[in-house]
């Protein structure tokens, strides 16, 4: 069973410890890329994903499309918050999560997982004004409404910000309510002056007629927007099932992309949205980034270690990228051929 609620999270930091002894002890060989070629040893994949986001649309396509039973995958999706993920992870009740920067926060606290791919690793945000408010400048000495501390939303703004010269993350003041709706509902209620957002809580609020102060997107501001990660336990134990995970999802994100309709198909699905301009504006606001090549970078990762509070994580100033990245599989698929067959260099 799953164990919830902020007070027990030092109970699961001690879990995490305790199973990465564990794992150390019981250890498998590591395979070889010439043994990247098997049938998958477990067929059985459950992968989790953490909000009705236009983000997760290349793994919502690798279900519908059929393309993970196409790879020898009976995968089940599972929509389940960050931290309950994460625990499931480690319980072995969930194979695969796809997350952001919190897999770093977690092997820092001593869970044995590592990045294996990621379809974004820039932050796709969007900076929306409260009525009233129609540029950055007016933003300063306001409020802005972000999700939780030094995560993704947080990190996007303050470094966006920092980039346009305008004003800096030093010029405001963040609240936190812990999900992207909760943010929309924020700004819409007059509690904050802003708040980022991502699709297609962005079409919610220039339909509510918000103003877009600033996509986050187009200042490149490095981070794991979207990534996938496992267990070192499951990355020696089933190397055969996550490459075959992985191939599903890179040639879900190609197809994403060349097939826009296929895609939002499986956007209306998940978001439970039949309104065409709602559909169209996630898959416009996302499709640009999609990457099918799924080689971790580092400095996501790097820029994720800077942020964090040095007596809550004192082993992120030793930190390295490396530390967090396993990308033998992405690689796998480059020198196969895999990567190339489906039209990327």
């Amino acid at each position: 069973m799953v164990l919830t609620g902020r007070h027990r999270a030092s109970r699961y930091g001690r879990l995490w410890i305790l199973l990465a002894l564990v794992f150390t002890f019981f250890s498998f060989p590591m395979p070889g890329a010439a043994q990247l070629a098997g049938r998958p040893e477990k067929s059985n994949l459950t992968i989790s994903y953490t909000q009705a986001s236009g983000a997760f649309t290349p793994l919502w396509v690798a279900h519908e499309a059929g393309l993970f039973k196409k790879h020898g995958l009976d995968a089940a999706l599972k929509l389940l918050n960050s931290q309950v993920a994460a625990q499931a992870l480690i319980a072995g009740e969930v194979d695969v999560i796809s997350t952001g920067p919190d897999l770093v926060n977690m092997r820092l606290q001593g869970a044995p997982a590592k990045y294996i791919g990621g379809t974004l690793q820039r932050f796709i945000f969007q900076l929306w004004g409260a009525k009233g408010v129609n540029s950055l400048a007016e933003l300063k000495g306001k409020i802005v409404a972000v999700t939780t501390p030094r995560t993704s939303t947080e990190i996007a703004t303050r470094e966006a910000l920092k980039k346009t010269g305008v004003i800096s993350d030093k010029d405001v003041s963040f609240i936190y309510v812990q999900t992207i709706p909760a943010v929309l509902s924020a700004v819409l209620g007059g509690k904050t002056s802003a708040g980022t957002l991502s699709a297609p809580n962005t079409l919610k609020a220039r339909d509510a007629g918000l103003g877009l102060l600033l996509d986050i997107a187009q200042t490149n501001v490095p981070g794991l927007h979207l990534a996938y990660g496992t267990t070192e336990r499951t990355i020696k134990s089933n190397p055969n099932s996550l490459i075959a995970f992985l191939k599903a999802v890179a040639e879900a994100t190609v197809l994403s992309k060349q097939n826009p309709a296929v895609a939002k198909k499986a956007i209306g699905k998940y978001t439970d949205s039949d309104d065409p301009k709602m559909i169209d504006g996630t898959y416009e606001q996302f499709a640009p980034y999609w990457d099918a090549s799924l080689a971790v970078r580092s400095e996501p990762i790097q820029g994720q270690l800077m942020y964090l509070d040095e007596k809550e994580f004192p082993r992120a100033k030793d930190a390295r990228p490396a530390d967090f990245i396993d990308n033998s599989f992405a690689e796998n698929l480059k020198s196969s051929g895999f990567l190339q067959a489906l039209g990327l260099k």
